[in-house]
């Protein structure tokens, strides 16, 4: 069994190279890499002689991109990338390619016969879309994607054999969209437990303290936390926000900026040790993939406040609680019925570790290979939606 992985950024740098690298290690210990095509990579345990990368001109467009609000470089990024894959594309038996930057490659992989599946980490682009144009109106802001990068991806979609998504609530959308049940292979995302550990019972010389780490922005519902602080009016606890601010938030941030505990802390590059000082993790997102912060919680032996929208794997009433999206009052209900109850708390917080401790980057590596292997193994099934 041989694969083609595609990914057209970072490989092992972070974000999605950082999930893609620990699924080419499960490939590469099954013995089933052929091929990784990457923008660019971190040295890693990958062989470099496996590795065939874009190089400088994608190390120069992502640079650009960071500096366009309109996301376009972003696109030429993803598609320059695409045609230079498509050229570069070896037989295999099956091509694995992340979602925007295979359009190209996926076509051409079909018109060698290979068997086809294209990733997506986040929900269907078109649910997107349309849950986060309402909700920065809803802030007196706005927000829109280019309708040819919606287009893309789900032409990529149809023009793939399956699509790789991490959670229940992503595969919801794309049911919602139309898009047949048996396309869709689920895999779980995995969490380092050599990183993220837990702080030993009794270790708690703080005030209550609740965490979030993410982006400080609309799509992470931040808004809705911190207007659940408000409500809540704690003297005595503190809340710390972890990550960047999102441009064009401020104006709206600063309707809560006396509010007491509130604790900016910026970007950490490794904030493993924030859970470990924390008594519980609070992350409202609005719309997710599957959320790595709330797996790295859990590591850390945090009970999980979220939402269903963030694909998370806690159960509500065993390694956390779930509220809905969007309502401040069903989260400050809940960060109150936590504070009040610290055996309670504890108790999810050791579900929360073991349930975790199933969801190590190996076993997720080997589960890739797995779902792929098993999909080569069989005849792949009859199609009419292929382009």
């Amino acid at each position: 069994m041989k694969i083609l992985y595609s990914i057209g950024t970072k490989f092992a740098g972070g974000g999605i190279g950082n999930i893609a690298h620990h699924a080419v290690q499960g490939l590469y210990r099954q013995s089933m890499l052929q091929r990784l095509l990457c923008g660019a990579y971190v040295p890693s345990d990958i062989p470099a002689t496996r590795i065939r990368a874009l190089g400088w001109p994608d190390r120069v467009l992502r640079k650009l991109a960071t500096y366009d609000r309109r996301r376009w470089l972003w696109q030429v990024q993803n598609v320059l990338f695409d045609h230079w894959a498509a050229h570069y594309l070896e037989y295999a038996d099956l091509l694995h390619v992340w979602g925007g930057y295979g359009l190209h490659t996926l076509k051409e992989a079909r018109r060698r016969g290979m068997i086809t599946v294209v990733e997506r980490a986040s929900t269907h682009p078109r649910y997107q879309a349309r849950l986060l144009n309402r909700e920065y109106a809803r802030w007196g802001l706005s927000w829109s994607v280019p309708e040819c990068v919606v287009h893309r991806a789900v032409t990529e979609f149809a023009a793939a054999d399956y699509i790789l998504i991490p959670s229940d609530f992503v595969r919801q959308t794309f049911l919602a969209e139309g898009v047949a049940e048996d396309r869709l292979l689920l895999q779980h995302f995995g969490v380092d437990h050599r990183r993220f550990i837990s702080t030993p019972a009794g270790d708690t010389n703080h005030p209550f303290r609740v965490l979030f780490v993410g982006q400080i922005s609309i799509r992470k519902g931040v808004l809705y936390l911190l207007e659940a602080w408000r409500q809540l009016g704690w003297q005595d606890a503190e809340l710390w926000l972890v990550g960047l601010v999102e441009p064009g938030v401020q104006p709206v941030l600063r309707r809560y900026a006396g509010l007491p505990g509130i604790h900016w802390s910026g970007h950490m590059p490794d904030p493993a040790v924030c859970y470990q000082s924390a008594d519980l993790f609070a992350f409202p997102s609005l719309e997710e993939g599957s959320a790595l912060v709330t797996y790295e919680a859990m590591a850390a032996g945090l009970p999980v406040v979220t939402t269903p929208n963030a694909g998370s794997v806690v159960r509500d009433g065993q390694e956390g609680l779930l509220v809905p999206i969007q309502d401040s009052t069903a989260l400050a209900t809940a960060l109150e019925q936590l504070r009040a109850a610290p055996k309670r708390r504890r108790a999810m917080g050791r579900a929360a570790r073991q349930r975790a401790a199933a969801l190590n980057w190996e076993a997720y590596g080997d589960a890739i290979a797995g779902v792929l292997g098993q999909l080569i193994s069989i005849k792949p099934h009859e199609t009419t939606h292929l382009l």
